[in-house]
């Protein structure tokens, strides 16, 4: 049913995104496919653009369970109540056919009219006495069970034996007390056929039967409860979630699928559109310039390449994306763990104050959130986990018989009150780790096609102080041996540099820890173009140019520089080349000011060949040579330039003198 409606939504969004005004505009542009071409190709792409929305989608989907689980509660509740009302007629009427065919062969002997008041007596003594007789069974398996060191140490699953052996030998009990009480219903009906009282040890036809009937009649409302329940029984639930809070998540979920749609539309049209190497620039409408991030937005590259050729050759481990900060590494990794392929996953952020416990922790409860929102087999499990790391629990001590979760109200208590002890770090990671173990192996077994299970962990660099990062790899250590699960961490070049430049014989931290590391590379011109095509159709290609010198192949940069023109914009008003690089560049050189930097510094040189190159009157030829990578003053070149400046200055200055004489500009 989920499927359906997510079907649903996605083919309404499409139209009603194909019929906003920016891309209304973008696909009366020469050579843009038609409307029904785009919705086609969005439609073919649904799983991809799904899974980027996943994140939203989880916590619209948990809110609904929330809701549901009113509705859940009273139906097992009906299922209790009136489960409970039958197993106890089958019970009461068992012992009523014993002491009845007790009363009649009484009365048949001293030939006397049958007592119902005896009968009535008999039988309610005889269901109370099976009651307590279950009830002491039931209580010493309790007891016995308080001697598992798994169960005093407060672990769900112990507590869920307990529970479960304790109801089943308080129904087994009850079983074969009915069971003994409706045999007599052969000797009833004979007794009553013959008009006298049956001979000693002659035992009727029919009554084993018949007991056989009532002991099933009197098991089957507990096993459809606890087939309802889960096996959870009437526990306390989770409050009914508001409806306008379930509503609102969805629109969340829904604003995130159609920004990943528009991104998805403006990438297909931009890669049809005769492409334009327009001097002036005119954007009417810009919405995915605004969005800062988002998954709609990513365009593959040649780091994901090798990303998913590592990742396929691994059964599990570790893998580092390693790069400058601001090159895509979040963007990979939240594209490589939430695309909804080969394999499920999850991210988490990396905090700035690390704390192992509380770390381990918040992996454990978001792995078991998604568990139960996939609704995979180990659901039930996850329920378990997830209520001892949610809440802090206080119970008593007490002893006391129960069946189908509490159908019987007899039970010892001692007044020994205390808070459950929390659980060791150690036994944290192990239970973390099995449940991993559990997850990576039903996703590898489960379905048409093996899958496994990525843990993402971003921006691992932000711990403060270093050392804590690395006490966090050494404690992820202990669970990268996972078979079937694979970790993803992005972490800086500063903090991966002992890693990379590690000497033979000695092996930190890092490199210990790590399998392999992904080097994620700052955009080169084309992919440049690709991702500004996500957010706005068809921006002319010297414009794009300068955004990706500017930026220096880096994404977030690039996306700055891109919004800062189109503020620069008036609507109505084009805007020339000369006149955006001319702003862009005051803009740098006023912050080289605030920095203090000399005027012959080969910063300010860079910003002026930058001026001569795109103020200069550019053709399309000009272009179409600087977007070639050989050319030695490329736009590639004049990004790489930028990327060295303040880290390697010569190298920054010999390149530049290159780029000037390959563009004939004055020494």
């Amino acid at each position: 049913m989920v499927t359906d409606v997510r079907d649903e939504e996605l083919a309404g969004l499409v139209d009603r995104v194909l019929a906003e005004p920016e891309l209304t505009a973008a696909m009366a542009r020469e050579h843009a496919p038609a409307a029904k071409d785009l919705r086609a190709a969005a439609l073919a792409q649904k799983d991809t653009l799904l899974a980027r929305a996943r994140a939203a989608e989880e916590e619209w989907l948990g809110a609904a369970a929330q809701r549901r689980t009113r509705w859940g509660s009273r139906h097992e509740r009906l299922v209790f109540w009136v489960g409970g009302g039958f197993s106890f007629t089958v019970a009461l009427a068992a012992h009523t056919v014993a002491a009845w065919s007790k009363e009649l062969r009484a009365a048949l002997t001293e030939r006397r009219v049958v007592s119902p008041g005896t009968i009535i007596a008999d039988s309610f003594t005889a269901l109370l006495g099976s009651v307590l007789l279950a009830s002491l069974f039931a209580v010493v398996v309790y007891q016995l069970f308080r001697l598992s060191p798994s169960l005093r140490a407060g672990h769900e699953a112990a507590k869920a034996r307990r529970a479960f052996w304790t109801s089943v030998t308080a129904v087994v009990t009850m079983a074969v007390l009915v069971f003994a009480g409706a045999v007599s219903g052969g000797t009833l009906v004979w007794q009553y056929t013959n008009n006298r009282p049956i001979g000693e040890g002659q035992t009727p036809v029919g009554g084993a039967l018949a007991a056989y009937a009532a002991a099933a009649l009197f098991i089957v409302p507990f096993y459809v409860f606890h087939k309802v329940t889960g096996g959870m029984g009437l526990r306390a639930r989770l409050p009914e979630a508001d409806v306008a809070e379930v509503e609102r998540l969805r629109g969340i979920w829904r604003d995130m699928l159609a920004g990943g749609l528009r991104g998805f539309l403006r990438a297909e049209i931009g890669a049809h559109v005769a492409r334009r190497y327009a001097m002036t620039l005119e954007v009417s409408e810009s919405p995915g310039l605004r969005q800062v991030r988002g998954l709609g937005f990513h365009v593959p590259t040649v780091a994901e390449e090798r990303l998913i050729a590592v990742a396929n050759g691994m059964d599990g481990g570790s893998i580092a994306l390693s790069g400058p900060r601001g090159v895509g590494k979040t963007d990979l990794l939240h594209a490589f763990c939430l695309d909804g392929g080969d394999r499920m996953g999850l991210v988490m952020a990396a905090p700035v104050v690390y704390e192992r416990r509380e770390f381990m922790l918040g992996l454990f409860a978001q792995l078991c959130r998604l568990v139960i929102t996939a609704g995979l087999d180990a659901a039930s499990q996850a329920s378990a986990h997830l209520r001892w790391i949610e809440y802090l629990q206080t119970r008593t001590d007490e002893a006391g018989a129960s069946a189908g979760g509490s159908w019987f109200g007899l039970s010892a208590k001692r007044a020994v009150s205390h808070t459950r002890q929390p659980l060791t770090y150690l036994e944290i990671v192990d239970a973390l780790k099995g449940f991993l173990a559990v997850t990576a192996a039903e996703l590898t077994t489960k379905g048409g096609r093996p899958r496994g299970f990525v843990v993402g962990i971003d921006e691992l660099d932000r711990i403060e102080p270093a050392a804590r990062a690395r006490d966090l790899l050494n404690e992820l250590k202990v669970v990268f041996d996972v078979p079937g699960c694979l970790f993803l961490l992005s972490v800086s070049d500063e903090a991966l540099r002992e890693a990379d430049l590690a000497p033979v014989g000695r092996r930190d931290v890092f490199d210990s820890a790590i399998d392999e590391i992904i080097r994620v590379e700052p955009l080169d011109l084309a992919t440049a173009i690709r991702l500004l095509d996500t957010r706005a159709v068809g921006l002319p290609v010297p414009f794009t140019a300068l955004f990706h010198c500017l930026s220096g192949g880096m994404p977030r940069d690039l996306l700055r520089t891109a919004r800062a023109a189109a503020a620069l914009l008036a609507p109505g008003r084009p805007a020339p080349l000369g006149d955006v690089t001319a702003a862009l560049l005051t803009r740098e050189a006023a912050r080289l000011v605030d920095d203090h930097e000399p005027l012959d510094s080969v910063r300010h040189a860079f910003l002026r060949t930058l001026r001569e190159i795109f103020t200069a009157p550019l053709t399309k030829d000009d272009v179409l040579k600087a977007a070639e990578p050989a050319f030695p003053g490329s736009f590639d070149t004049l990004a790489g330039i930028r990327r060295d400046l303040g880290v390697a200055d010569e190298r920054a200055a010999r390149a530049l003198e290159e780029a000037r004489r390959a563009w004939t500009l004055p020494g």
